[in-house]
């Protein structure tokens, strides 16, 4: 009886670590795959946007669409494949879309698009702009999708402010890029109470002040925004940010001439209210200091051009040392 009831235990016991041995097996077998996220909105395909009948480059191509035309997103899958709707699901990878709005240039005579899109090309850059929906927001998975590739990407916020993204560096965003704006203009002295923060740039009578104030203001750490204001011709700019954490005042950055353009550059790492104080000039600037505005227009940027003030105070707001000064090699 007991050899009957060892032989029986031992049965047990190692059918049991068959059994063990077999669901190991399978946890090992069978890893986790990408989260699903359920969403509403809806994106505007670019051109030659492939759409797919399931999230693999693997799957059956159900069609391709050309650039501009609204798609419903219903989900997005973490290693980069959007869920759509398009009368029947199917998957489309998230650089192959945008929330932004439309791409591609409508006018092809916008001096603005234009100027932005010189600097891409001196650069080497591929040039992607975006037509800003109504809400005026760059999600950040859009935004994401660019990070680490060698592309300008241009918003026009409005007729006199747009700014450029340079895509190089490995930096995500952790939120949505808000970019609606509310302006703020003054021509001569007026009481420091009317500014729409503390401690405003100082006015001359002969100066224009504009104030570009943003409601949410996102810190873009590596990433570079050139913030591209239109100014007029023979102005000296001078820049004025505002740094989202650190101070409580607008902080001296350096001054841009537009000699040559209507257009003042100043490179940030953050997208945050700006002041801009205006003063017309008749000098003409020698060849290095064309060079230098040449290079603040590309995103290169010089410590020395830093007032002390700004160095020393300005964390967030101002350029890293070790990728955007001139010597970093691109």
């Amino acid at each position: 009886m007991r050899k009957s009831f060892r032989k029986k235990a031992a049965a047990v016991m190692m059918a049991a670590a068959m059994l063990f041995t077999s669901v190991q097996t399978e946890l090992v077998a069978y890893a986790k795959g990408p989260t699903y996220t359920a969403m509403q909105d809806v994106y505007y395909t670019k051109d030659n946007c492939v759409v797919y009948a399931e999230p693999s480059y693997e799957s059956t191509v159900l069609t391709t669409i050309g650039a501009n035309v609204p798609v419903r997103v219903v989900g997005m899958y973490s290693n980069g494949w959007y869920r759509i709707n398009l009368g029947v699901i199917a998957y489309v990878k998230m650089d192959s879309v945008t929330s932004a709005g439309a791409i591609g240039i409508k006018k092809n005579d916008d001096k603005q698009v234009a100027d932005a899109q010189r600097t891409a090309a001196e650069l080497g850059y591929e040039f992607v702009y975006l037509t800003l929906n109504k809400q005026k927001v760059i999600k950040k998975d859009i935004y994401n999708s660019y990070v680490g590739k060698k592309v300008m990407l241009y918003a026009k916020i409005n007729d006199e402010l747009g700014i450029s993204f340079k895509m190089l560096y490995e930096d995500p965003i952790k939120r949505d890029l808000d970019l609606n704006v509310t302006k703020y203009e003054y021509t001569s002295q007026w009481s420091p109470s009317a500014a729409p923060v503390p401690t405003p740039p100082p006015v001359s009578e002969a100066s224009r002040v504009v104030y570009y104030q943003f409601n949410n203001p996102v810190e873009l750490k590596g990433q570079l925004a050139i913030f591209q204001f239109k100014t007029g011709y023979d102005k000296i700019v001078e820049i004025f940010p505002y740094d989202v954490e650190y101070t409580d005042s607008y902080e001296h950055m350096n001054n841009y001439w537009t000699e040559f353009s209507e257009f003042a550059y100043a490179p940030m790492t953050q997208v945050a209210s700006i002041a801009i104080v205006e003063t017309e000039t008749a000098s003409s600037l020698l060849a290095d200091e064309r060079d230098i505005m040449s290079d603040f227009r590309k995103g290169i940027k010089y410590q020395s051009d830093d007032d002390s003030a700004y160095r020393n105070n300005i964390v967030h707001g101002k350029l890293r040392k070790d990728t955007e000064y001139v010597d970093y090699e691109y």
